[in-house]
């Protein structure tokens, strides 16, 4: 029976149930998909695409397998609904389980939790008082429908007069699924009067739940060592944070390492099968690395496991499903510094199945994203430079690679246009990586064309060589796209990353401003149409640069982006940790106040010479809806083209269609009218 997530956690039966079938490899509802989605492109040819083949969410995400390797699951995007779908591997129907319509409810994430259960997070946008949040739900559901369960029920405040009952605002974190059970999690709990978070043993099937470790103050996270034990915990208090840990009986604890900056940072990532071993992130030769720590003795000697000498290495750890054993990294980058994720494993045989799966899907970047309990099927998720992403299903017995899904099925087998790899030299000779996309048969040499810059969001990010919709519907409609990885971006290092702290619209900006000058030097770009585009800091960044460089730019478009620093600051202090954060990222607001003012476009927009679009949306918790409201409010009042859409209840990620396809037949609009027709070759 197909349930509907609905207020109280109601289940709404349907009548319709959806059915899906394999076609080319691809998991397709057998209603409701366009024909238009549904073709294919002849290779070596320029067609101009529906926008929806760009702008709609990827057909399926969040696939995993269940531990027996019988079945998968994952989120089936359908028009403006997404269900949560199981399937038997080698089915042909799928099982609708849960559905939301993404009004008020989406799913954050699904797991299974046994060969027959799983685990659904569930976010949503709320108010605590006068502080907006996101809050999450934990759910959980057979793989037919059936026996939902909200495993995180309200109770009474202890000692309140009232007897009000308050929900915990995240009630997600599960941090160890005690994978030989099967019928119970640890899972980190915050307490309604405190807010520092103690661990219960949760029930999986009734939720009933018993505390394995009590709350401690200013203690924010737990982490369990591989027998399932509360061993590490991570303390912040202004800004400094502290790692402790105890011994394997839980007896006696004392502190690891304490730090503030990135250079001294140690992030532990988790134990070894050995409860002396812990695996850390921290800082190699200026780029962060993983190394294992010895608990055992006193001075806490590490073995470096995982590093690059250009780029930084971090990720999540890799576990043999039947022994538990560390065999690697999921990582967050690739060892050349694209930013793709992959798998780094260092344990032979699973080296090795890496390589033959890297031999068998060349040309991108594979990550392993689940194996079975015997570890003999396993799933792979496969993408890169003009390959969008696809799911293929492993079996180690007959060494199949088989094809079990495409997550945008309109764009997996046309032509599509891919990124270079160029280096910028900036002002001061700091080196910049870069991506330009070209147009379809657009060759080196030919006439310039209307550049699109197209800076990343973070700032505390970077752009790869991966394959994304904005970068290829931009391409398909005609546009060169560059892409810069400015100071301040994530992956190259810890003074390359420091060198953007309270840099905004300073060094950072005119990185950008550089990127520009180069392309029109290149013959890349015509110089009199040049737009830029930019989402949450690279809307800041498209904003300031028609304030700071007004000559270089024929138009901006920003979504959900900053424009007024001191603000911002003022709304990231109401959560936990943001007064040191903003310190840190931006400065003092009262000390540094003239500079905040000078680097915030809501607070210059008579300086703007270009039209400008901005995008945002009402219910954003990472970037606030009034950043955008104040910045139209300016531009109206300094009399300057510009055009606002708010997008009612629409967050910092466009996780609706309409959304979606509202900001990039926008987009496509105002481009069209500010940069002109492309001229042919």
């Amino acid at each position: 029976m197909l349930q509907t997530l609905k207020s109280q956690w109601a289940a709404r039966p349907q009548h319709a149930l959806l059915a899906a079938r394999i076609v080319c490899g691809a998991v397709l509802l057998a209603t409701g998909v366009p024909a238009s989605m549904a073709q294919t492109v002849p290779a070596a040819t320029a067609a101009r695409l529906p926008v929806e083949a760009f702008a709609r969410l990827p057909l399926l995400s969040d696939m995993v397998l269940s531990p027996d390797g019988e079945r998968f699951a994952a989120l089936l995007n359908e028009h403006e609904r997404t269900v949560l779908i199981t399937r038997a591997v080698n089915g042909a129907k799928a099982q609708p389980v849960l559905q939301t319509d993404n009004q008020e409810f989406q799913f954050g994430w699904v797991r299974w939790v046994s060969d027959e259960r799983l685990l659904v997070g569930i976010r949503f946008a709320s108010r605590r008082g006068f502080v907006r949040t996101v809050e999450t739900r934990l759910l959980s559901v057979k793989a037919d429908g059936s026996g939902l369960v909200n495993l995180v029920t309200n109770r009474p405040d202890v000692g309140s007069a009232s007897g009000m009952v308050r929900a915990q605002q995240l009630q997600d974190q599960v941090i160890d699924w005690l994978p030989d059970d099967g019928k119970h999690v640890l899972l980190q709990l915050s307490d309604t009067n405190t807010g520092s978070p103690g661990v219960y043993r949760v029930d999986v099937e009734t939720g009933q739940r018993l505390m394995v470790q009590a709350p401690e103050r200013q203690v924010y996270e737990w982490i369990t060592d591989a027998q399932h034990r509360v061993r590490v915990s991570l303390r912040e208090s202004d800004g400094q944070y502290e790692v402790r840990a105890s011994d394997p009986e839980g007896k006696t604890w004392r502190t690891l390492w304490r730090f503030r900056g990135p250079g001294d940072a140690v992030w532990p990532l988790g134990f070894g099968l050995d409860p002396q071993e812990l695996f850390v992130n921290a800082d190699h030769q200026g780029r962060a690395a993983v190394f294992s720590v010895r608990l055992d003795q006193p001075d806490l000697p590490r073995t470096l496991r995982l590093a690059h000498p250009r780029f930084d290495i971090d990720g999540a750890l890799l576990r043999a499903p039947r022994s538990g054993e560390v065999v690697g990294l999921r990582s967050s980058g690739t060892d050349d510094g694209s930013g793709q994720a992959r798998s780094e494993l260092w344990a032979p045989a699973w080296r090795a199945l890496a390589q033959a799966i890297d031999a068998g899907l060349s040309q991108r970047d594979n990550q392993i994203v689940g194996m079975s309990r015997d570890e003999q099927r396993y799933l792979v998720y496969s993408s890169g430079n003009g390959h969008p992403g696809e799911y293929f299903l492993g079996d180690r017995r007959s060494n199949d690679l088989s094809p079990l899904a495409e997550t945008y099925p309109a764009l997996g087998r046309t032509t599509l246009a891919g990124k270079q790899l160029a280096t910028i030299k900036a002002r001061d000779g700091l080196s910049l990586s870069a991506y330009l996309t070209r147009p379809v048969g657009r060759k080196a040499g030919a006439a310039p064309l209307p550049l699109v810059l197209l800076p990343h969001g973070g700032p505390q990010s970077r752009d790869s060589d991966d394959f994304d919709t904005w970068t290829e519907f931009l391409a398909n409609r005609g546009y060169a796209v560059l892409q810069v990885n400015f100071r301040g971006s994530d992956g190259y290092g810890r003074e390359f990353k420091s060198a953007g702290l309270q840099r905004w619209g300073l060094e950072m900006q005119d990185d950008l401003s550089d990127a520009v000058q180069w392309a029109v030097a290149q013959g890349i770009a015509d110089a009199k149409r040049v737009c830029i585009v930019g989402a949450s800091y690279g809307g800041y960044a498209a904003l300031m640069g028609l304030v700071k460089t007004p000559e270089l730019y024929r138009c901006a478009v920003s979504f959900a982006g900053v424009s007024d620093l001191p603000d911002l600051i003022q709304f990231d202090n109401d959560y936990r940790g943001g007064y040191a954060a903003t310190e840190r990222t931006f400065g003092n607001a009262w000390r540094d106040r003239d500079r905040l003012r000078a680097t915030s476009p809501a607070l210059l927009a008579d300086r703007v010479r270009a039209p400008v679009l901005l995008v945002h949306g009402s219910a954003d918790r990472v970037v606030p809806v009034e950043q955008s409201r104040d910045m139209a409010s300016a531009l109206r009042r300094a009399g300057k083209p510009y055009r606002y859409i708010e997008q009612e209840g629409g967050d910092h990620h466009l996780s609706r269609n309409a959304h979606r396809m509202e900001f990039f037949q926008a987009l496509e609009t105002f481009l069209g009218e500010q940069l002109g027709p492309v001229a042919a070759d």
